[in-house]
């Protein structure tokens, strides 16, 4: 039978997707980041990701999200970030480098392992030294021993944001319940907030769909997860999930960044096609309301 560490495994390439997205955009270090990908690809003869999973027409839904998750970020004004999932993105090496913020990135090993090769690489090529702030965990988010290691890195008299992007979809009902309740456990000790675009919503599933045919489908058939069944039907089933756990919830939509964003020019996407796959997205800001 195969364990959970396995199944969770055959998830990774999907990071590679949101890398290879974020190359038609400038946010800083993606075009770095997935050259050194594929270089490791080459290397180690890594099957390559199937061709329809490659097209480039949601870029955009992926640089709203990171530009959006960096623009709440900052305005919580923590300097602790504990990142859960993180896989092959710059935020990270960004933030650490350039505002000097404590950063953690927790994720499965061979990720862990992959991203700190690529950010010395980077470091090498563009002669700065890798951030001491910046650490690489590996775990998994629904651990709580995996937090606690990242955890050790943070000063608890200090604001933490815990964020991530896309790791819940791949969940289930349970799983994400898990992750959550770990979260809350986490926040019960630090004065702080949890920063996640990864709300997983029936209707951006279907436009996700609309704009390449059978995506969810097949990014379900890739990593063996049932996505559809993972969904939250409705932005109030979301909530409630949420808030029956203990949370209070601020919502923002993917729109708020709309202006800020560059893919759409680089793939010469019209204005609706980038608010289809932009428009039903949203990011929520959570405190534990339950101490």
């Amino acid at each position: 039978m195969e364990n959970n560490q396995d199944s969770f495994e055959k998830v990774i390439p999907t990071a590679w997707m949101v890398a290879y997205r974020r190359t038609f955009s400038d946010i800083p270090y993606s075009i770095e980041i997935f050259e050194a990908l594929e270089e490791i690809k080459k290397k180690n003869n890594y099957e390559d990701i199937p061709a329809e999973l490659k097209k480039p027409q949601l870029a955009p839904q992926f640089e709203a999200r990171h530009k959006l998750l960096d623009k709440l970020i900052y305005q919580t004004n923590a300097e602790q970030i504990l990142e859960l999932a993180a896989g092959f993105s710059s935020r990270g090496l960004s933030m650490s480098k350039d505002y000097k913020f404590n950063y953690v990135e927790l994720d499965l090993a061979p990720v862990t392992k992959e991203k700190q090769q690529i950010i010395q690489e980077i470091a090498k090529e563009k002669w700065f030294e890798v951030p001491e702030s910046l650490h690489f965990v590996s775990g998994n988010a629904m651990d709580f021993e995996s937090f606690e290691k990242g955890l050790s890195y943070f000063d608890k008299t200090k604001p933490l944001v815990i964020t991530n992007e896309g790791l819940l979809r791949y969940l289930t009902k349970d799983e994400k319940a898990k992750v959550a309740q770990n979260i809350h456990k986490v926040l019960e000790e630090f004065n702080g907030v949890w920063v996640t675009s990864d709300i997983s919503l029936r209707k951006i599933f279907s436009k996700e769909n609309e704009v390449m045919k059978d995506h969810v489908e097949k990014i379900s058939k890739l990593t063996g997860k049932d996505i559809f069944s993972n969904r939250f039907e409705t932005e109030e089933e979301a909530k409630d999930f949420f808030e029956n756990l203990g949370f209070s919830i601020e919502r923002h939509s993917f729109m708020e960044v709309y202006d800020d964003l560059t893919s759409p020019k680089t793939l010469h996407l019209s204005e609706q096609q980038v608010k289809d796959v932009v428009e039903d997205a949203v990011v929520y800001v959570m405190k534990p309301t339950t101490k």
